[in-house]
């Protein structure tokens, strides 16, 4: 009966072994039909990429329902890694004789090398115990360190796989169960940053309802070295092997995922973002390289300088093509104040959320899952990259009105103040003045000398200057005005010389260089006639009857 049992899981492991060998073709199709994308972009360079396999195998007792599936799987594994790639067999059994198998301690696969592995693996040099060998045992403390030898020689790759295939229950003829005895903690030292970051583990559970003695368990003990393995259970012979189909395309995703990760922290390490401040904004500017793996992206102040930054709406960014360019991304809340005031903001940070945007966004979630990276931690793309960057020390215009409104108010008071002073000063009334007054009958004048004449002076018919045969009266004034009013007015407001006529029709003033007339002087209007403090260069003529007087002002 028992060996007919034996014959019927022999060919259950052949078939399924078998099986995993025809399905190695069509892994990458799988693949490709869950990464349709990624599989594109990085399948070619698969094989390019190598990897470190490290199986550390209980062959105790306990073990022996698994031995076929195990030789099997192993030497159908070993077929379907590419050259290139590093491989470590290590049989756990009592604490004298846990080793690799047949030196097989980081050795790099090509065709020779694959066939001795092979041979190997399916000779009597890799065989499970039997109940009774002196042997017999389960140092998972020798095999910890056998695993940790093996990732540190020198030529080891950065990316290694752990599969612990055991039940977990230590077992040692020195202190039998009592695992505590072992310095676990002196392991710990040995795993070194080059994989840290790199490393996929897998513990096996083999067997794990027949555990005798809970306490013996070192799973905890592995998890503080390595950091928590993914576990998975294996309670038949079966289910290891369908264990052992699926492990070459979780290798394959692995390597996409090692080949991604480097892309993505070579394309942020190309990334950069910096801030400015432009008067109320503040201003990030975002340079980045053209990468296909980046289609837009969304920039967001989260916080920084205090309540008086306002962070605005996410802005986003169009990145198939890289970027440079500044955007808005916060104003700054001012108080408003009537009177001309800055604020000065020092030297500060800020913290800003860049979300890139991907057309590969759900394959790359979907791989992060698969490979147990979690956002957050090293060596996985994360599509939200947080930026602490420095506001430079600046000042802010906190007024009411823009700059350059109180500096022209600031000007127009001090002209209209320097106005008035320079006003208060000048004297258009007094003058050294001559007047002639020419006519048919004769020539009348009269010379004022000095400061003595004080306007206004009338001409005409009992005049200060008196023309006995006029019947009319003309009164030559002056008048005084703000330089202000007079540089902003039109003819009217000038400082300088008028003439009003009191009796008589109208005047007309005349150019004197080219006697075209200038004004007309109607009763009770006043004329401009000259500047304070020009030369005249206008006469007064008055037409009464035949007569024409001419009036000149010296």
């Amino acid at each position: 009966m028992c060996k007919k049992n034996n014959i019927i899981i022999l060919l259950i492991t052949w078939a399924l072994s078998l099986g995993v060998a025809i399905g190695q073709g069509h892994d990458l199709k799988a693949l490709e039909n869950e990464f349709p994308m990624l599989v594109k972009r990085y399948g070619d360079h698969l094989e390019n990429r190598t990897a470190h396999y490290i199986f550390a195998i209980d062959i105790s007792s306990s073990m022996r329902e698994y031995e076929n599936v195990v030789r099997q799987s192993l030497s159908t594994f070993v077929k379907a890694v590419p050259d290139g790639d590093q491989i470590t067999l290590i049989a756990m059994c009592d604490e004298n004789n846990t080793n690799y198998v047949n030196s097989i301690k980081c050795i790099t696969i090509d065709q020779s090398v694959r066939k001795e592995i092979i041979n190997t693996i399916t000779s009597q040099r890799f065989e499970f115990l039997r109940r009774g060998n002196p042997n017999d045992g389960s140092d998972g403390y020798s095999m910890t360190k056998k695993v940790l030898e093996a990732m540190n020689v020198v030529n080891s790759s950065d990316l290694t796989f752990i599969y612990l295939l055991t039940d977990f229950e230590y077992w040692t003829h020195k202190y039998k169960f009592d695992k505590t005895k072992e310095d676990w903690d002196e392991l710990k030292v040995l795993l070194t940053d080059k994989h840290r970051g790199l490393m996929c583990k897998y513990g096996i559970e083999l067997n794990y309802n027949k555990v005798s003695h809970p306490e013996a368990i070192f799973k905890p003990e592995l998890d503080n070295i390595f950091s928590p393995l993914d576990y998975q259970q294996a309670s038949s012979a079966v289910i290891l092997s369908q264990w052992f189909d699926h492990i070459i395309n979780d290798i394959r995703a692995h390597k996409i995922n090692v080949m991604l990760n480097e892309d993505w922290k070579e394309y942020l390490g190309s990334c950069s973002v910096t801030l400015r401040r432009d008067g109320q904004q503040l201003k990030a500017k975002i340079e980045a390289p053209k990468c296909d793996l980046v289609s837009g992206a969304k920039i967001a102040l989260i916080d920084g300088d205090g309540s008086r930054l306002i962070p605005t709406t996410d802005v986003e960014l169009m990145m198939e093509n890289g970027v440079d360019k500044d955007v808005d991304v916060g104003y700054y809340e001012m108080d408003k104040t009537w009177y001309p005031s800055y604020l000065t903001n020092e030297s500060t940070t800020a913290r800003l959320i860049v979300s890139f945007e991907s057309s590969y966004a759900e394959e790359v979630n979907k791989l992060n899952g698969l490979c147990q990276k979690n956002i957050g931690v090293s060596n996985v793309v994360n599509f939200n990259q947080e930026y602490v960057e420095t506001i430079p020390t600046t000042k802010v215009w906190n007024a009411v009105l823009p700059l350059w409104i109180y500096v022209l108010l600031i000007i127009f008071v001090f002209g209209i103040i320097v106005s008035i002073v320079y006003t208060s000063f000048i004297h258009p009334e007094r003058r050294d003045t001559s007047v002639i007054v020419k006519c048919l009958g004769g020539t009348v004048s009269k010379q004022y000398s000095g400061n003595t004449l004080v306007l206004p002076i009338t001409i005409g018919s009992g005049g200060d200057v008196n023309i006995p045969s006029a019947n009319w009266t003309l009164k030559i004034m002056a008048k005084k005005y703000n330089p202000i009013i007079t540089w902003c007015s039109i003819g009217s407001c000038i400082t300088g010389y008028y003439a009003i006529l009191e009796n008589g029709d109208y005047a007309d003033v005349v150019n004197d260089y080219t006697d075209e007339t200038i004004g007309t002087i109607s009763k009770s209007k006043a004329v401009f006639l000259f500047p304070y403090r020009k030369a005249p260069k206008s006469r007064i003529e008055i037409a009464e009857g035949t007569t024409k007087y001419i009036i000149e002002i010296l």
